[in-house]
């Protein structure tokens, strides 16, 4: 499907507001004191869409985009060359755990992603999100735009929306096979192992330590969900900043 994704993007609902929403969630973080750069990394960039967006929403932005496909790094990195150029982009072809977990912990200032994690089985993004807090910054932002299921009747009419939009594109272009493909996935992310619930989402993320976590726009599943560390170093900063966070 990674060869196909710029056709991919236009069977998913929403999809340039919440690449918008993400953009400028960014362009109003304001770090403290005098940083040279806001370092942001990217989980999951795929053809760097996402990555763009970030990057034109503020100049002092340094922008680490991590994907696991080397397809999509090739995509990433033709769409992303001028970014590369003014070195204010890297590329990483690399699993977002392994990437964290050798990250120093309160490096980073913004952690960011969209239409990733969704992916991901719970226990991996489990896993994930205590890498994420242990990673950012005292007052960093941890960003995702993603599908966070509400009511069950949401998923439902959720389900039938991306189906008609996905029949709606591949369908008139002889796209059979990656309607086919498609179809599979996007059932197959409504699986109990990796379904991501809003309150569930929301309450693990305070337990890890976070001090807010809001949903910042939501139309149907699709949400940004933006998750803030406390500015001052808590115990619980401490905690996840010296151990491994039991992974």
């Amino acid at each position: 499907m990674s060869e196909e994704y710029r056709l991919i993007r236009l069977t998913i609902p929403y999809f340039e507001e919440l690449q918008a929403r993400v953009g400028e969630v960014v362009s109003h973080y304001l770090p403290d004191g005098e940083r040279a750069h806001v370092q942001v990394l990217e989980i999951g960039c795929g053809d760097g869409a996402t990555s763009a967006v970030i990057l034109s929403s503020r100049q002092d932005c340094f922008l680490t985009a991590l994907d696991s496909e080397e397809k999509m790094i090739e995509q990433a990195s033709a769409n992303l060359q001028r970014f590369c150029h003014d070195k204010r982009c890297r590329l990483v072809l690399c699993d977002a755990l392994t990437h964290l977990r050798s990250s120093p912990a309160c490096s980073i200032d913004i952690v960011a992603s969209a239409l990733a994690l969704h992916n991901m089985e719970r226990s991996y993004r489990d896993a994930l999100h205590a890498l994420i807090f242990r990673s950012l910054k005292p007052g960093g932002l941890f960003v995702n735009a993603d599908k966070y299921a509400g009511r069950e009747e949401q998923r439902f009419e959720a389900l039938q929306v991306g189906l008609g939009k996905m029949f709606d594109v591949l369908v008139p272009l002889g796209k059979l096979e990656l309607l086919r493909q498609c179809v599979i996935h996007n059932v197959a992310d409504q699986a109990p192992d990796r379904v991501m619930r809003e309150d569930e989402t929301v309450a693990a993320l305070l337990r890890l330590g976070f001090a807010t976590v809001d949903i910042r726009y939501r139309d149907n599943l699709q949400a940004v969900l933006v998750a803030s560390k406390a500015k001052e170093n808590s115990k619980t900063t401490e905690r996840f900043a010296a151990a491994d966070c039991g992974i």
